[in-house]
């Protein structure tokens, strides 16, 4: 079982959750994930994908709904106390990773952040680009705009950031599904696959950049 995969849809759940059973069966299994492996490693991802799916939001809006279940208010103070925990070790690679991996791309801080690409876009390559392929996959086999959009983004800052992005984007097949988008139906997938393409187009963006304001300032007689 691909925990990864599990977890959103037990999210969903329990937001949704009208009945006491179902709220007590999806918060169990919550807590079988924190509890049953035996490998730590496994526990802290199921953490981590449990705190990008905003399960800490659920719980607090059920402990504002004091439940008469005995077990349930045990297994919600348990998840409480875990993923806190979690929170105050969890890094934004982490939380990116969590949330690639979930399937579910949405505007979350660290693909704005600058500082999120120039200190880990070289990650990306880990685990033989594990985090690249599931964008591709995503890609390719996705209908929402918003997903589309986000990775296509990340494509373009990868790129931006890693000296070899287009040289790896290239090898994995990634250039011509992001040109594809290009004529998506959707205007923010299309924006944002003409920046990835953009950049794909130059090996290194910022470079360049910097050597055209400098051109240009000699153009115009300006020195440094």
């Amino acid at each position: 079982m691909n925990s990864y995969n599990v977890i959103p849809i037990l999210s969903d759940i329990l937001s949704e959750a009208v009945k006491e059973k179902v709220t007590r069966v999806t918060v169990a299994t919550f807590r079988n994930l924190l509890e049953k492996p035996e490998d730590k490693d496994i526990i802290q991802d199921n953490a981590i994908a449990m705190v990008s799916c905003k399960v800490l939001r659920h719980l607090s809006l059920m402990e504002n709904h004091k439940s008469d279940d005995q077990d349930v208010l045990e297994d919600v103070e348990f998840l409480n106390e875990k993923l806190l925990a979690e929170v105050q070790n969890l890094s934004s690679f982490d939380e990116y990773s969590s949330e690639v991996k979930s399937g579910r791309l949405e505007w979350s801080p660290v693909h704005k952040s600058e500082k999120f690409w120039r200190e880990n876009a070289a990650r990306l390559n880990e685990k033989n680009y594990e985090l690249l392929k599931i964008l591709f996959k995503l890609m390719e086999s996705t209908k929402d705009p918003l997903i589309l959009s986000v990775a296509a983004h990340d494509f373009g800052e990868y790129v931006r950031h890693y000296p070899r992005g287009k040289h790896v984007i290239e090898q994995l097949g990634g250039k011509q599904l992001i040109m594809q988008l290009l004529t998506h139906d959707d205007p923010n997938v299309r924006y944002e696959a003409l920046l990835a393409v953009q950049k794909l187009m130059v090996h290194n963006w910022e470079y360049l950049g910097k050597q055209l304001q400098t051109n240009v300032g000699i153009g115009l007689g300006v020195e440094g």
